[in-house]
């Protein structure tokens, strides 16, 4: 079954800038480079004409999740290098399920360099610039806040890049193992990673980021002052 959700969180699930007025979703702020990804999308997704002058009056409260990831998909191009300032985030050159996660943690004060979501294959990832090996550290904090210590930025020791994943409990760490082995019975089976709850995370980095910004500032202060 389809899931369905509204417009607002499917925007900012995949790190779309907006302001809201009424039911009308303002792009004014957005760069022209996402604003002609987000015309694509709605004409694959069957609602072309509805962004007009930066402003989208959607006709129903909700849509299809899966079919706006996959529009998001469709409509990608090339990587290309952008700085890490909100408002400079080219969209299209991220992987659909972590384009949002890279746009709010620069939003909070943690720009990257590079970005994969696994393409569930492997563990969704974050790479930093050289010398920011404090960066890992803040994502992992903000991880830990967000989901009282489910959520996890694996990362080595003084190494600027790591990996999102899950901590589990140990019951479920029992069923992944029996998942592992009944898999392992298959000829050619592979291990496929879960990508939606990186949407969850983008979200999650979005509605609570006045409170994370307060949060790496005070980080940031704090390893400076080591450093001295």
């Amino acid at each position: 079954m389809a899931k369905q959700i509204t417009w607002e969180r499917a925007l900012v699930r995949t790190g779309f800038l907006f302001e809201k007025e009424g039911d009308t979703f303002l792009f004014h702020y957005e760069n022209c480079l996402n604003q002609r990804l987000l015309e694509r999308m709605l004409k694959d997704l069957g609602v072309a004409g509805s962004l007009e002058q930066m402003r989208f009056t959607p006709a129903t409260f909700e849509v299809d999740e899966e079919a706006f990831m996959q529009a998001f998909h469709e409509n990608r191009g090339s990587h290309e290098y952008f700085p890490g300032v909100v408002d400079a985030i080219v969209l299209y050159s991220l992987d659909p399920y972590i384009a949002g996660i890279v746009r709010w943690c620069a939003a909070i004060g943690i720009p990257t360099a590079t970005s994969c979501d696994g393409h569930g294959r492997r563990h969704a990832s974050l790479c930093f610039h050289k010398g920011e090996e404090q960066y890992p550290v803040l994502v992992d904090a903000c991880m830990a806040l967000l989901s009282g210590g489910k959520w996890q930025f694996h990362y080595q020791y003084q190494s600027a890049s790591g990996r999102f994943m899950i901590r589990q409990s140990h019951r479920e760490l029992r069923e992944r193992q029996q998942e592992r082995r009944e898999r392992g019975r298959e000829h050619g089976s592979k291990l496929v990673y879960e990508q939606r709850w990186l949407l969850d995370v983008a979200e999650a980095l979005h509605d609570h980021q006045d409170l994370l910004s307060d949060v790496v500032r005070s980080m940031k202060t704090t390893t400076a002052n080591q450093t001295r």
